[in-house]
């Protein structure tokens, strides 16, 4: 039995198999967050994060910053990520909290 994000199915093919094995965490929106900056899904839970700490006053620990996201019903997949940081530690900025997150921007120049 094979498990993907989409569901599990019966292993049919050992090549097939191999080949899913592979290509399970290449950049596309496959509901797994990779650490390549190209993946899809990597931009896109940064920006759900984003809007919702864009309401924020930094320096802001991590308490004030998940207080603020579940006052502005973010979805459960931001509030789990804002969970997963201690609660008194503080950020002076944006790039701070990426950081933290693993969600960091590379320089790009």
């Amino acid at each position: 039995m094979t498990h993907t994000p989409y569901g599990s199915r019966q292993a049919i093919d050992p090549v097939e198999d191999d080949l899913d094995a592979r290509s399970w965490d290449t950049p596309g929106r496959d509901g797994v967050v990779g650490d390549d900056e190209r993946d899809p899904d990597r931009r896109e839970l940064r920006a759900r994060i984003g809007q919702q700490v864009s309401l924020a006053t930094f320096p802001a620990t991590a308490e004030q910053l998940l207080e603020v996201a579940r006052r502005g019903d973010a979805p459960d997949e931001v509030l789990d990520e804002l969970g997963t940081l201690e609660p008194e530690r503080s950020f002076a900025n944006a790039r701070e909290l990426w950081q933290a997150l693993g969600l960091e921007v590379e320089e790009r120049f």
